[in-house]
């Protein structure tokens, strides 16, 4: 099995709406899996990066948006296969830092991953979503709607980060 990942990924709301990417599933193979989800952007942190730098160059990859990166959201760990899995992280082990965002410039595009060719991309679209309008969509991780409707009636004031797992 190859290292564990360090990823970041931006948590923006503006104006009731948060910006959102409708991703291709990282497990096209399983039928539990849903063949695509909405994902918050983010990526890999890249060696000699730091974790700013690298969540703006992700942001502009992937929304066409410039942003400044805000306070630490929350921990996520994920591996896949899942804990108690046969294998658990055998194919995939990450773990992820979401920091609140605002975007400060740029103009939204669906943006690409340069690390696949162009007939493997993994991004559909790039879209704000109402929040009001969450229920509608297939989000990942699977914890992702209730907090930002949580975290957003709070105006993500007084926000301690937490850390959720694999499961979660």
């Amino acid at each position: 099995m190859s290292q564990v990942r360090l990823r970041v990924s931006a948590l923006c709301i503006r104006d009731a709406h948060v910006l959102l990417i409708e991703h291709k599933s990282f497990a096209p193979d399983d039928p539990q899996m849903p063949v695509s989800y909405w994902i918050l952007p983010g990526g890999a942190v890249e060696r000699g990066e730091t974790l700013d730098e690298a969540l703006k160059r992700e942001m502009m990859e992937e929304t066409g948006l410039e942003c400044r990166v805000g306070s630490l959201l929350f921990i996520k760990e994920l591996l896949y296969p899942y804990p108690g899995s046969v294998e658990q992280g055998g194919r995939h082990h990450s773990v992820s830092l979401c920091f609140s965002t605002t975007v400060t410039g740029g103009e939204m595009i669906t943006g690409r991953d340069p690390e696949y060719p162009d007939d493997q991309q993994m991004i559909l679209r790039v879209s704000w979503i109402a929040l009001g309008d969450l229920d509608r969509y297939h989000l990942y991780p699977p914890f992702l709607a209730d907090y930002i409707l949580q975290q957003a009636e709070n105006g993500f004031s007084d926000t301690t980060p937490v850390f959720l797992n694999s499961l979660q």
